[in-house]
């Protein structure tokens, strides 16, 4: 078994807390992101489970068996890093075999290892080359393959693809995704890009400041995000967050801000009225805001006067960035909208979409999902 618990770790540098009280379980086979900011603590997680850091308080298992004062190379792990790593002054195929031979694995075992992983990785023909004489994507995925040769328990993958440029970083982590599936192993990945953690993950940690906001799947972190910052940090552009006052006049509830009003509809009504009264953080989705010409089918949306700030033409989309009174808000629209920097109108917002924040904690007390 290669699942990996860490039970409540704490890791601190001084004073500063890293981690604090860390409690993940990952099961075996899984592909698990740890995704968040700068400085969150993901590439600290991952260098305490690969031993290049030591844990202050807590334990760590892979399996059965706790591994807090185990030798890094005898974890059974294999990690692949932001920065390459290859030795310039040996071929690729040495690059490759160098750990295995550290460990005096046999030499037609290791042949055989060096020629499979570079079959998976479609690296084959690059044997004879030094490092200085590959793309950026090919020396990544040269790393990669120098930790498939080792045919660990766990995969650890610090930002692998942060160095790559914007086609290759899509190329590279569907490569990613489809050896996973091939190899049927642990994967941990840490990334700060939500589009990867998405698009990769069976399950995202999402963290801040030491600390695991929410962990799920990918569609549950969308649909039911645990409070702001992980409904800010899921999902590219990011919800739009707008504060409103509860109100109820002639039987309808409506959210009131200082220069706009936008009526609830019926079947969100219920949910809502029982925050009647208070000033509560709102949250909407770019793609659930929509230029009235062109508001998709099934939508029942309602009008909220905003002026157009700016309009960013992203081919087969819109970006319209809006002004409603103080609040500024990103919809995602039909790329043929008419619409203008410094046009006064009316959007459609799909308040089925809604998502409620308490302001004071910045926990959910509604998600768009549970209507």
């Amino acid at each position: 078994m290669a699942s990996v618990l860490f039970d409540h770790v704490w890791k601190r540098f001084g004073d500063f807390a890293a981690l604090k009280d860390f409690h993940l379980d990952i099961e075996d086979k899984e592909f698990l992101v740890l995704v968040g900011p700068s400085g969150c603590g993901k590439s600290t997680a991952l260098r305490l489970l690969a031993g290049l850091e030591s844990v202050t308080e807590g334990s760590i298992f892979i399996g059965e068996e706790r591994i807090n004062d185990t030798p890094p190379r005898d974890r059974d792990i294999a990690m692949v890093f932001q920065s390459y790593a290859l030795y310039p002054h040996m071929t690729i195929k040495d690059n490759i075999g160098f750990g295995l031979r550290l460990r005096k694995v046999p030499r037609q075992e290791v042949e055989r290892r060096v020629s499979d992983a570079a079959v998976i990785l479609g690296v084959e023909g690059l044997l004879d080359r030094k490092p200085g004489q590959l793309s950026g994507g090919q020396r990544q995925r040269i790393a990669v393959a120098r930790a498939i040769v080792r045919e660990p328990r766990v995969f650890l993958l610090d930002e692998p693809l942060s160095n790559l440029d914007a086609k290759l970083r899509v190329n590279t982590r569907a490569e990613i995704s489809k050896l996973h599936k091939r190899l049927g192993t642990t994967f941990i990945y840490v990334t700060h890009d939500q589009t990867e953690a998405m698009t990769m993950a069976t399950r995202i940690a999402v963290m801040d400041a030491g600390i695991i906001q929410q962990v799920g799947t990918p569609q549950q972190l969308y649909d039911h995000p645990a409070n702001t910052f992980v409904a800010g940090f899921i999902g590219s552009p990011a919800m739009n967050f707008f504060s409103a006052l509860v109100t109820e006049s002639e039987g309808h509830l409506e959210l009131r801000g200082d220069t706009y009003s936008v009526r609830v509809p019926l079947d969100r009504a219920g949910e809502i009225r029982q925050f009647k009264d208070r000033e509560l953080l709102f949250g909407i989705r770019p793609e659930n805001i929509h230029d009235q010409e062109f508001v998709p089918r099934g939508v029942n949306a309602v009008p909220i006067e905003v002026v157009v700030d700016v309009t960013e033409l992203m081919g087969n989309e819109v970006f319209l960035h809006l002004l409603a009174g103080e609040n500024k808000l990103l919809a995602r629209v039909d790329p043929r909208t008419g619409l203008r920097a410094g046009a006064r109108t009316e959007v459609l917002m799909d308040l089925e979409r809604l998502h409620v924040f308490d302001p004071a904690t910045t926990a959910v007390l509604v998600s768009a999902s549970d209507a």
